[in-house]
């Protein structure tokens, strides 16, 4: 076994126990905190849509940091659908569904824009996945996940959706498969053909 593969493994593995314990973490809070709305609100539909939060900020004032050191703003996409993912290196599920990712960004093209944010990782460990697999579209980050809380995210993966005009067309909790993202963007999105 390569030491590429094992680091992948170990990575894997750790990964879920992160993701049980922040899950069971989420749902203790909220019931400790007597409140059962939070229960609900943490429960994505089953077909892994997620309810829209509660007064979100205007999606154009957020500045993301690029892995190349630059700062772009949402806006600055405004005119072509977005697709937000948020990921991270710890996240067997995210992991699982960045190859996924890029073919469905290089079958678009510059049609759609593709924006991956790695969230409450470490930016070398995020770098090395991305190197790992592939993919070349869009990098950021979003090391304290304020941008994804912010926007409704309860689980790893969460997808967001913009329209061209930078409305929020759909967030999704959970894993896209290639076919299931290419008609996700079709449905949703409509991009100019």
């Amino acid at each position: 076994m390569s030491a590429s593969t094992y680091n992948l493994i170990r990575r894997t593995v750790l990964a879920s126990i992160v993701v049980l314990a922040a899950a069971i973490g989420l749902v203790i809070s909220a019931a400790r905190d007597g409140d059962e709305t939070n229960l609900t609100e943490l429960a994505a539909t089953s077909d892994g849509v997620i309810p829209e939060p509660a007064n979100p900020a205007p999606l154009s004032d957020v500045e993301l940091v690029t892995f190349d050191g630059e700062t772009v703003t949402l806006a600055d996409f405004r005119g072509r659908p977005v697709v937000v993912n948020f990921w991270a290196s710890w996240c067997p599920a995210c992991i699982a569904e960045m190859p996924a990712f890029e073919t469905v960004h290089q079958a678009f093209g510059d049609e759609v824009v593709f924006v991956g944010l790695a969230i409450q990782d470490e930016r070398s460990a995020a770098e090395d996945l991305a190197a790992e697999t592939g993919v070349t579209y869009l990098l950021a980050e979003d090391p304290p996940g304020d941008f994804f809380e912010t926007y409704g995210g309860i689980a790893m993966p969460t997808t967001v959706f913009l329209t061209p005009a930078g409305e929020v067309a759909e967030r999704h909790s959970g894993i896209l498969t290639e076919g299931s993202l290419t008609d996700k963007i079709n449905e949703l999105l409509e991009p100019v053909t």
